[in-house]
């Protein structure tokens, strides 16, 4: 997997071993940058389930100011901080070696983007149906005003700006196995 665009565009990134890794489609990857935009540059971001930190990393290569990786597997936490060393990241990053749940209670500031990549057996668990709108709200509490909120699962998600509590949806596409949705802070967010 390489780095799309960007200050450090074509850098390889190693990938954990383990069955549940799934890289993020190129394609996918770059259509999600290519919605968000200028919103990169400059932004806070979090990339949640972080794995080989492609998502977070892609942000920085593309100007994002400072990116919080949180991931709980040891060896994908150390592919990850070689990744950054590699493509000479590591000033501009924080690795979290912890559990989501630990890191969304223990993280006090908001971010301009976040990025939801579970691996697929714990999308089941993250995106049932009745936790679902608990999970989002949290994680949508998390997003600055001009924030955008990035969810990738092999589930179908629902749509409708009703299902996604205080977010309203901005985009949905399929990908191979994947449903990407990216979401926005609604304008009835309290």
């Amino acid at each position: 997997m390489r780095v799309i665009a960007g200050r450090v565009r074509r850098r390889l990134l190693d990938i954990a071993p383990g069955g549940d890794v799934r890289p993020f489609l190129e394609k996918a990857r770059g259509a999600v940058f290519n919605s968000l935009g200028d919103r990169v540059a400059g932004a806070r971001v979090l990339d949640l389930f972080a794995g080989s930190g492609a998502l977070g990393i892609e942000a920085l290569s593309r100007g994002a100011e400072a990116c919080t990786f949180v991931e709980s597997d040891a060896k994908a936490c150390e592919v990850l901080r070689g990744n950054l060393q590699r493509c000479d990241l590591l000033s501009c990053s924080r690795v979290l070696h912890q559990s989501v749940v630990a890191a969304l209670g223990s993280l006090a500031k908001t971010f301009d983007l976040i990025f939801l990549d579970p691996p697929f057996p714990l999308s089941q668990q993250w995106f049932s149906a009745r936790k679902l709108p608990e999970q989002i709200a949290q994680l949508g509490q998390r997003l600055s005003p001009s924030g955008r909120l990035m969810i990738r699962t092999e589930q179908d998600l629902p749509e409708g700006s009703d299902l996604w509590p205080g977010l309203d949806g901005v985009w949905q596409r399929r990908y191979g196995r994947s449903e990407v949705a990216l979401l926005a802070p609604g304008s009835g967010r309290g």
